[in-house]
């Protein structure tokens, strides 16, 4: 039997996170809700899909599924505690794209975790992405056709907003599927 080709080989749109309680979901919610008065400017993330990226890999072989959910369980995990300290976006500076809740906590054990995971993607001969590692949960994310004076006043409202400091221990990596829908995201847990 002939191996399929490249072009025709079936891809999936995968991430590697950690998933949230859901009381630091339900935090996220009422940032949200407090900043509902930008619902111009911004598209905002449905909470029960609010997850902390460790990596994203975008249209990935499926045939990489398998050895990505064997080496994520491999890693042995040690529990981390995060907690929620800000909210901000990117960039720092010029238009504004993604509006994000910022972590403390544990942030080293965080960074040797994304680490980890990214030799375990490269060790199955994927790229890893080579920007740094910034640890946020995505609020929202601009919408094209909001205007420059919504993004500035989203942008000023932003540097008086202060998410109640909520701390939680993290589990182990999950590999997700994304499927982008008119709706928005589908994230499914993978193993």
């Amino acid at each position: 039997m002939n191996q399929p080709s490249l072009a025709t080989e079936p891809t999936l749109r995968l991430f590697i996170a950690l998933d949230l309680p859901q009381i630091v979901r339900q935090e996220l919610h009422n940032i949200q809700r407090r900043l509902h008065a930008h619902n111009r400017a911004v598209r905002w993330s449905d909470p029960a899909g609010m997850h902390l990226t460790l990596h994203f890999l975008g249209e990935t072989p499926e045939r990489f599924v398998a050895p990505l959910l064997a080496g994520l369980h491999a890693i042995t995990v040690s529990p981390l505690r995060l907690r929620l300290n800000q909210v901000g976006c990117f960039p720092t500076n010029g238009s504004l794209r993604v509006v994000w809740a910022g972590l403390d906590g544990d942030l080293d054990g965080l960074a040797s975790l994304h680490r980890t995971v990214g030799r375990v993607i490269e060790s199955i001969g994927l790229a890893v992405d080579p920007r740094p590692f910034t640890p946020h949960i995505t609020l929202a994310r601009a919408r094209t056709n909001a205007t420059p004076t919504e993004l500035r006043s989203l942008r000023a409202t932003l540097v008086t907003m202060k998410p109640n400091s909520l701390e939680w221990q993290t589990e182990r990596p999950i590999l997700f599927r994304s499927q982008l829908t008119a709706r928005g995201a589908i994230y499914t847990a993978l193993g």
